[in-house]
């Protein structure tokens, strides 16, 4: 399946090198010497870079081995490689039995695949955003996160859409008999794949549902499409762990300050 620009396959020929702008992220390739080289510039920079035509001698470059007839990569938005932590405008109070949609955008990891032999291998991914770090849970026993840059939104606009961004659609549903607080989601991506709706990148639709039972334990349903209008998006990135219909996450929505420590 064909992809629009910047998703599109590209072709590079020995000696040849391109450099492509994901939000704050620019990155450079340049195929040489039977190797791949990346190397990552802020946006200025990679305006220059373009304007002279010239690679600056000064590049950090990665550098990945390639077969002569190698010529083919592509660039794919992957999810961040740790939980995220999404927060509401303000907290929100959930009624018993109530439940309530947010859009949240997550900034994409730009995932870079290049022929390696003749055979379609991922090189590395990089932040297109750089995210803070976070802490989710005991100060001895918890999980280092992102905190994401943008907070929960009740209402999609298009507009207001950063292009890079994930519009990732979460329903929390409280199925207790008390009011909850909504104040930080611990929001697991690993069941998450990216499909492309227009220009714009869309997660498939998660729900939560809290439970009296245990609220130390909070079920996911996963849909295998994305939310709304945006359903019959087309898949561009798959899942890291693979799409599921029912999951599990600890703690999940939190309610008790001092849970999440930012840095």
């Amino acid at each position: 399946m064909s992809f629009p620009s910047p998703w599109h396959e590209r072709t590079l020929e020995d000696g040849e090198w391109l450099c492509a702008d994901f939000a704050d992220l620019c990155m450079v390739v340049h195929s040489t010497m039977e190797e791949w080289r990346v190397a990552t510039v802020d946006g200025e920079r990679g305006q220059r870079i373009k304007s002279t035509g010239r690679l600056p001698e000064d590049l950090e470059w990665e550098r990945w081995d390639r077969g002569v007839k190698d010529r083919k990569l592509a660039f794919r938005p992957v999810f961040p490689d740790r939980p995220v932590i999404v927060r509401p405008r303000s907290p929100l109070h959930l009624s018993p039995r109530a439940k309530a949609l947010f859009y949240v955008g997550i900034p994409a990891r730009i995932e870079l695949s290049a022929d390696l032999e003749g055979t379609r291998r991922v090189l590395s991914s990089w932040p297109s955003v750089r995210l803070s770090n976070s802490w989710h849970g005991l100060p001895t026993a918890g999980q280092l996160c992102y905190a994401s840059r943008t907070q929960a939104r009740r209402r999609y606009v298009t507009d207001e859409w950063k292009a890079f961004d994930i519009a990732t659609t979460v329903e929390i549903s409280n199925q207790s008999e008390k009011t909850l607080p909504f104040e930080r989601l611990f929001f697991e991506t690993d069941h998450l794949a990216i499909f492309l709706h227009g220009s714009k990148l869309w997660s498939n639709h998660a729900r939560i549902r809290i439970t009296e039972a245990d609220e130390e334990l909070n079920g996911v349903v996963f849909s295998a499409k994305p939310y709304g209008d945006a359903s019959d998006a087309g898949l561009l990135s798959a899942a890291r762990r693979g799409i599921v219909r029912r999951s599990f996450l600890r703690a999940a929505f939190s309610t008790v300050l001092g849970t999440f420590q930012d840095d």
